[in-house]
């Protein structure tokens, strides 16, 4: 995900895997790309703010995004399940 390597995903990142361009307001043109996406990133940010109110800076830690994710799996059933959401959500191979 981290495509340019600096270790934190951030717009530029999420851009290339998560394509914004088919969300039911940009298609109506109430958004645009990028608020849907820095929209995304605020999702990440918001669970982790809870511990730590100072960290919201639009740029996802490996901790972060892990801490995320490691809420929202434990409502999947299926780790089978899991990945295949997770594969398809970020166009992973």
């Amino acid at each position: 995900m981290d495509v340019d390597g600096n270790g934190v995903l951030d717009i530029s990142d999420i851009k290339f895997r998560y394509n914004a361009r088919r969300h039911p307001d940009v298609m109506m043109g109430k958004r645009s790309e990028d608020d849907v996406l820095y929209e995304f990133l605020d999702t990440f940010e918001a669970y982790h703010s809870l511990s730590h109110p100072d960290a919201k800076d639009r740029h996802i830690t490996e901790n972060e995004w892990h801490d995320y994710y490691a809420k929202i799996s434990c409502s999947i059933d299926n780790d089978d399940y899991f990945e295949l959401m997770m594969r398809n959500a970020f166009n992973l191979c």
